[in-house]
């Protein structure tokens, strides 16, 4: 299972990190950014396939590629804020963290509007 192996990753990345701290506080952030981008990386295959069954489901619906697509740079929005606010945390900077993860929150909002838009225009197209 793919979970043992990234659970692995985490901890060994984890352990590193706790004895680098001590020594070499930078080396310690390199190895835990490393330990982080190699636990990503790890899922990414899963991402082209959630991907590939919303597309689907919105082809089916008939919903427009372009809110499907903004969906997506949502999601990824959400993802790389999180990821970032994360890493710049345990860098010892949680005051810039907030402010990451309240950028990533605005652009959320700004790109999700015409997917609101276009969602009340399917709404009432089926009623009408």
């Amino acid at each position: 299972m793919e979970i043992f192996k990234i659970v692995a990753v985490a901890l060994i990345t984890a352990f590193c990190v706790m004895i680098l701290r001590d020594v070499k506080s930078e080396l310690a952030l390199i190895v835990g950014l490393a330990g982080g981008v190699i636990v990503v990386l790890s899922v990414v295959n899963y991402f082209s396939d959630i991907f590939g069954v919303i597309s689907n489901i919105a082809r089916r619906a008939g919903l427009a590629t372009s809110v499907v697509s903004l969906l997506f740079k949502i999601i990824a929005v959400g993802y790389i804020t999180e990821f970032s606010a994360s890493l710049i945390e345990d860098a010892g900077l949680s005051s810039l963290a907030d402010r990451v993860t309240f950028a990533g929150k605005l652009i959320i909002v700004a790109a999700s509007i015409p997917v609101i838009v276009e969602l009340f225009e399917f709404i009432a197209g089926m009623l009408s």
